[in-house]
């Protein structure tokens, strides 16, 4: 909100009351505003004036709107009538509509009329933006007698430009061609025999836009090229050999294009495709001389008007490489083993024959199956290489070849061969024949044989059973089919129990189709002979039992056995897990469990052993038991005897617990005494009859109760505890009779007073309430307990007007009960008597003497003079007395 309206109109408003004129006030300052120069170009400036209708104030900046450029502040020589600021245009901005605008509102003329509405100055034009250039070649390599256009475009349309303002270097300029308002041509042409790079240039400030802001210059750069380009050809091996490549390099002058494999020619041989990595001054390509080809002159050839460089100058002439030759051809020969059939101990001579004199031939050229060659050597200048072949020991192999590998010797050009070379075959039989035996049943018992099984590596002859040694027993009947494998019984001796026996041959007894001999010792499989029975016997850890108990049972083999479970065991008073070994079958354990409510001194575990045998096959004979155990998992039971079933408050009666048998740990902690208590239990007979007193709890009535005994507290002499609980013959409990006495506190009660009223039970009582209360003489509040029932309280008031003795207050006991039911019946039960004393008490008649004499002055009235004129006096008084009275009540009335 502006405040000054607000104060014009209060300043009217005055002016209106003290009777001054209203056209002072009336008319609001209007303004003109000019901008000097309408068209600011590059770092112009301008001045704006502000012609005020009359001088103003409060006008400043902030009342002035204007987004593309600066004001200087607004300021007045003259007292506010005209003022002026200096006008800053944006740098680089072309805008053709702009104004100045003036919220008037926020000035006032010197008599606080405020402006109104907005006022804009005229139009004015601003570009600052000054024009850029750009020079384009059409063609920026220039080779021989090569011309091209220079395009040179304009941001903008520009005035001023002359052929002159080009600059170039390296060529001349043709005429300059306007095309459009923006963009003029002109022909380059090179210098003459010139090499180098050359630019073409327009300088800043040649030209100027329409406004007059001077341009940017621009600059491109062009190359001449007047020389045509030459070629050199190199080769990085020039004597090639088979399996040789060698790089060709071609350096030219120059970068050149256009240039292939077409353009050269690379006898005996064949080249991969140029290429070049430095943009066309260096190429390279790999020769590769053709195979089994031996030339000696060999040239490769560039046709250089195939190529031209960079600037379109196609080469003359040819270029030429150095020399190179090609010698591919491979060498090849034989290997040549002369005795194809070789034993054990012989050799045989071995000829290498080679195609051509070779170098670098060895042993380690060579791979040689089944055998080792001696050093190989030469008579005849290195065709011709002879050594010795011996075959290796124990090998059979019927095709064998010797190998060269070709690719490690060479011809005197250095050629390698290729591949490998085999000899023919040769077969071979050094092994000489080896056994194994195998003994069929490694584990041999009473009565038993096995076979004997003698394995030979092939064929032999020569062999009989006198040739092997045999431990604990003979052998016979030795069988073969086809001389390899032979059979034979074996019988072990009596009487024996061995673990290690072994069969054993001498190889050297026999020989096979070759004439080789054996020269090894053949030892069979371990056996074992066992003539011995399993014996047995059995421990318990624990030989007596109670119920709950267990105890390991273990069954010690004399030797590991098999076949042995619990259905071997016969087990008196109980039984017995699974039997299992951890040991392979010497020691077995399980655990026994006793029977429950046995008693039994005498107990055995049987083990029945014709049902075990050892490893060898050997069955147990007859029986073994262990040591004798005892059992007794008979647990205790009792019966619980109360002798007086119906007890009253007062009385005791005996209780009888009596056990199946003598028992220890028993004491009043396992027993449960329902409404009760019972003395320490004790026993004369060693623990079977325990006795004690049980004595009701007082002022509880419960026809049904029990005492009841844990048995799981108490054990017999096995220690075999009981199990569950017993529990005694039902019996019932009375208390003594519900009484009452009710007790009032204050025994004479006057108008205005209250007692206190107390009903105390014997003990807490439900059901009692006002209903069961009859009151005489007056009226009684609700009665209440503050402890569970057992007194109550009420407050008697007595009645008014009231005058009587030998009062009390009674209760009907009917519906009253204590906590457990028992109630006093319909008894009627009354409080102390007490006397109520509220009727007022008569007044006595005067008499005359009692008849007070009147004075001639009222004592308490003020003396007036005579009795008129005092009881004026005391009128008035009480007039005034009504009117203070009557004042008082009206404002109370008002409160």
């Amino acid at each position: 909100m502006r405040l000054r309206p607000i104060a014009t109109t209060a300043v009217a408003a005055l002016a209106l009351t003290l009777g001054w004129p209203s056209a002072a006030f009336a008319a609001a300052p209007t303004v003109s505003i000019v901008v000097q120069d309408d068209r600011l170009a590059g770092a112009e400036t301008t001045t704006v004036s502000f012609q005020f209708s009359e001088a103003v104030t409060g006008f400043d900046n902030t009342d002035l709107t204007f987004e593309n450029g600066a004001l200087s502040s607004v300021t007045s020589s003259d007292g506010g009538l005209t003022w002026a600021a200096q006008l800053f245009p944006l740098s680089n901005y072309e805008s053709a509509t702009n104004f100045i605008t003036l919220d008037l509102t926020g000035i006032t003329d010197l008599s606080g009329n405020p402006g109104v509405g907005t006022a804009s100055s005229n139009e004015f034009a601003i570009d600052t933006l000054r024009p850029t250039s750009s020079i384009v070649l059409a063609k920026s390599m220039l080779g021989i007698g090569e011309t091209t256009t220079a395009t040179i475009t304009f941001s903008e349309p520009v005035v001023g430009l002359t052929a002159g303002d080009l600059v170039t270097s390296g060529g001349t300029f043709g005429g300059l061609t306007q095309t459009n308002p923006m963009t003029w041509r002109t022909t380059l042409t090179p210098t003459a025999g010139y090499d180098g790079p050359g630019s073409v240039s327009l300088g800043t400030g040649t030209f100027a836009d329409g406004f007059g802001n001077t341009g940017f210059g621009s600059t491109a750069t062009f190359t001449v090229d007047n020389t045509r380009p030459t070629a050199t050809i190199s080769m990085s091996d020039s004597v090639l050999t088979a399996g040789e490549t060698s790089t060709v390099t071609i350096t030219f002058s120059e970068a050149v294009t256009g240039f292939t494999n077409v353009v050269l020619l690379f006898p005996n041989g064949t080249l991969s495709p140029v290429t070049s990595s430095d943009g066309g001054v260096t190429w390279t390509a790999t020769f590769t001389p053709y195979t089994n080809t031996a030339v000696t002159t060999n040239l490769i050839v560039l046709n250089l008007p195939g190529v031209s460089d960079l600037a379109g100058n196609a080469g003359t002439g040819l270029a030429f490489s150095l020399n190179y030759t090609v010698d591919t051809v491979r060498l090849t020969g034989t290997i040549v083993v002369s005795d194809t059939s070789l034993a054990a101990g012989q050799t045989s001579p071995v000829t290498v024959t080679f195609s051509e004199a070779v170098t670098g031939f060895d042993i380690a050229d060579l791979t040689i199956e089944n055998g080792t060659l001696s050093a190989v050597a030469t008579s005849d200048g290195g065709v011709t290489w002879t050594a010795t072949l011996t075959p290796t020991a124990n090998v059979t192999a019927s095709t064998n070849v010797i190998t060269l590998d070709l690719t490690r010797v060479t011809n005197a050009s250095g050629n390698t061969g290729v591949g490998t070379l085999d000899s023919n075959t040769y077969r071979i039989d050094t092994a000489r024949p080896t056994a194994t035996i195998v003994v069929a049943d490694s584990t041999l018992g009473i009565g038993e044989t096995t076979m004997v099984t003698v394995t030979f590596s092939e064929a032999v002859t020569g062999f009989d059973v006198s040739q092997l040694s045999v431990a604990n027993g003979t052998l016979s009947n030795l069988t073969t089919s086809d001389n390899i494998i032979w059979t034979a019984t074996l019988t072990p001796t009596a009487g024996i129990n061995d673990n290690t026996n072994l069969v054993v041959f001498d190889a050297a007894f026999v020989t096979d189709a070759f004439g080789n001999a054996g020269n090894s010792i053949a030892i069979s499989n371990n056996y074992r002979i066992d003539h011995i029975r399993p014996t047995a016997t059995i421990d318990l850890a624990n030989r007596a039992f109670a119920a709950g108990e267990t105890s390991p049972v273990t069954v010690t083999f004399s030797e590991a056995v098999g076949g042995f479970d619990n259905a071997d065991l016969t087990i008196e008073n109980g039984t017995v897990s699974a039997v299992a070994s951890s040991d392979g079958g010497v020691t077995w354990t399980a655990t026994f469990t006793p029977a429950a409510d046995v008693s039994d001194s005498t107990n055995v575990i049987t083990l029945d052993l014709a049902g075990v045998s050892d490893v060898a096959g050997n069955a147990g004979v007859g029986v073994d038991t262990s040591a004798n155990y005892a059992v007794d998992t008979v647990r205790p039971t009792v019966t619980i005897v109360v002798s007086d079933a119906s007890l009253t408050a007062g009385e005791t009666s005996p209780v009888t617990v009596t056990f199946s048998e003598a028992v220890v740990g028993f004491d009043n902690a396992d027993l449960t005494v329902e409404n009760g208590a019972l003395s320490a239990v004790a026993s004369s007979d060693g623990g079977v009859t325990w006795t004690a007193a049980f004595t009701p709890a007082p002022d509880v009535s419960d026809a049904t109760n029990v005492i009841t005994l844990d048995l799981a507290g108490v054990s017999d002499v096995a220690g075999n505890a009981g199990v569950g609980s017993a529990v005694s013959n039902s019996y019932s409990v009375a208390a003594a009779p519900l009484t009452l006495v009710v007790t009032m506190a204050d025994t004479t009660l006057g108008a205005g007073e209250t007692s206190l009223v107390t009903f105390r039970f014997s003990r807490a009582v439900v059901g009692f309430s006002n209903a069961n209360v009859t009151v005489v003489g007056g009226t009684l509040s609700p009665v209440t307990s503050a402890d569970g029932g057992v007194t109550f309280t009420a407050t008697f008031t007595p009645a008014p007007n009231t005058s009587s003795t030998g009062n009390v207050i009674s209760v009907n006991l009917a519906g009253v009960t204590d906590a457990f039911g028992a109630s006093a019946g319909s008894a009627i039960v009354a409080s102390n008597t007490f006397e109520v004393a509220t009727a007022p008490v008569p007044e006595a008649t005067p008499t005359p003497e009692a008849t007070p004499t009147l004075t001639a002055a009222t004592p308490g009235l003020a003396s007036t003079g005579t009795e008129v004129s005092g009881i004026l006096a005391a009128g008035a008084l009480l007039v005034l007395l009504g009117a203070a009275a009557s004042v008082a009540r009206r404002r109370g009335s008002r409160a």
